[in-house]
């Protein structure tokens, strides 16, 4: 068995190495998507449990989750929300992050809804010739954040149990992003004639066309969205049952927690979800588990990665490399947040987020982030009503 593995990773080494020398990466892809349909055709039972097992989360709790939000982000752009937003809170939300108030909407959107919204609609308002290149660019490292409902109710209620959990780990991943904002070079803001025009220009569509075309946008995002999350469920079983990995983990270290740290965070860095679910089951500090999940949640994995990637590939200007590495620092901002964070409650974390303390509730803090939203509408009107410019 040993020599068999041996002469395996030559095989693999000489192969790799002659293909990158003359980049000819065609005859790895082949090889590798060979391999994958030698390990279907080997346990087929399993691939179809695994693939039986990404369309079940993804129909009971992706699609009904983002298929509303999707139809109503359409209607508020064809409605021209992204003038409106930009209006509205261009200054409060785009000022301090050095973009241009055009990106508004796109960063609410990411705020409540998460990965991969903020990509999504980043490109549109890319595509609507609304905003630079550049600032494209930074635009999807910014507005790149899980979800509220994915960090406070999955995560930290379902799978640790500690709600508050969520609000902090919630908080590093905002943190993490305005870092992102702070570390990333700052664009040259531009008003294109586009934006100027978009009165005249705009097709006058009834209420009726509009939600059809929203819908039939939405309906193909989610299911794009989802064959991405059913073929990376059967990616990570393959990975996860390989014999070959976890011998190769034995290598790494003989100690049986240690090994599992490093599998489980492995895996995480391929999809989030289960990454966290896993490291949730380990016998570690609460301080550690958040660590690592944060780090998770900052990077995204490559799941969410590919599904960015469907959206941008349409952009040849746009270097996925440049996004996956920036993602890589944001895991580690947000990581090291959340360490910080995590000091003053580290020896109470039980009795903290255990429920013992009352603290905020979801639907609090939902209430306050609308309050926040409003709060500029406010200012603008009074300011239009005292004729304050």
């Amino acid at each position: 068995m040993l020599l068999y593995i041996v002469v395996l990773v030559i095989v693999l080494v000489l192969l790799t190495y002659f293909t990158v020398k003359q980049k000819n990466y065609n005859v790895i892809m082949v090889f590798l998507f060979t391999s994958i349909i030698i390990y279907f055709l080997s346990f087929p039972k399993q691939c179809i449990n695994s693939t039986l097992l990404g369309a079940k989360i993804f129909t009971t709790a992706v699609f009904p989750s983002i298929f509303p939000f999707l139809v109503i982000c359409n209607l508020l752009i064809s409605y021209d929300g992204i003038n409106i937003y930009s209006k509205l809170f261009g200054k409060l939300l785009c000022k301090p992050l050095r973009l241009s108030k055009q990106s508004s909407l796109t960063i609410i959107i990411s705020a409540l809804c998460g990965y991969p919204l903020g990509a999504k609609y980043a490109c549109d308002t890319y595509e609507k010739g609304l905003i630079s290149k550049e600032e494209c660019e930074r635009l999807l490292n910014i507005a790149s954040n899980t979800s509220p409902l994915f960090i406070v109710g999955s995560v930290s209620t379902a799978m640790i149990g500690m709600p508050k959990l969520g609000y902090l780990l919630l908080i590093s991943n905002y943190i993490s992003c305005i870092m992102m904002s702070l570390v990333l070079k700052p664009v040259h803001f531009y008003r294109s004639a586009f934006f100027r025009n978009e009165k005249n220009s705009q097709e006058v569509v009834n209420f009726g066309g509009k939600l059809k075309n929203s819908i039939e946008n939405a309906l193909r995002t989610a299911i794009s969205i989802g064959g991405y999350i059913i073929f990376f469920a059967v990616l990570l079983d393959i990975i996860s049952y390989n014999k070959y990995f976890d011998l190769v983990l034995s290598y790494i270290s003989h100690d049986t927690l240690l090994k599992d740290i490093v599998k489980f965070f492995m895996l995480g860095i391929i999809e989030l979800t289960k990454g966290c679910q896993l490291i949730s089951t380990l016998n570690i500090s609460i301080t550690v588990k958040a660590v690592l999940i944060s780090f998770l949640s900052g990077f995204s994995g490559l799941s969410i990665i590919s599904q960015v990637y469907s959206f941008t590939y349409r952009f040849p200007e746009f270097s996925i490399k440049t996004y996956i590495k920036r993602k890589a620092v944001q895991g580690v901002f947000s990581s090291l947040i959340t360490a910080v964070l995590m000091i003053p409650f580290s020896k109470v974390a039980t009795n903290t987020f255990s429920g013992n303390i009352t603290g905020p509730s979801f639907s609090e803090i939902y209430i306050v982030f609308i309050l926040l939203l409003i709060l500029p509408i406010c200012i603008n009107s009074i300011k239009k009503l005292l004729h304050i410019s």
